[in-house]
């Protein structure tokens, strides 16, 4: 899989959404830049929760859309080991499968 490839193609599907329903996703849009403003923790650190649980639940477009996040605002390839440790401990096998497949994606994301 070309994750950069699976990442435009989700941003396409969104903007197709966003077009069929704007009043829905301009409401979740407006959530979303609430959750991404700095509060008590860091936008970085919210990302590794987000990171976390997309990885549990098994979320591609959700894992693409939170590690380029978490990349942009300075996560490293370290930070994210450790999330995905906490979601091996957690989720056992599927979290190594998932695991393995976020730090794929971070080598690859810009």
């Amino acid at each position: 899989m070309n994750y950069k490839e699976e990442f435009k193609n989700n941003q396409d599907m969104s903007k197709d959404l966003y077009e069929a329903c704007p009043d829905m996703m301009g409401s979740f849009m407006n959530l979303h830049g609430e959750y991404a403003k700095d509060s008590t923790i860091t936008l970085k650190e919210k990302e590794m929760v987000s990171i976390g649980i997309s990885i549990t639940i098994k979320c591609i477009p959700c894992m693409l859309a939170h590690i380029t996040s978490f990349k942009k605002a300075g996560g490293t390839r370290e930070e994210l080991v450790d999330v995905i440790k906490a979601c091996i401990l957690m989720n056992g096998g599927p979290g190594t499968a998932y695991g393995a497949k976020a730090l794929k994606m971070f080598d690859e994301l810009d």
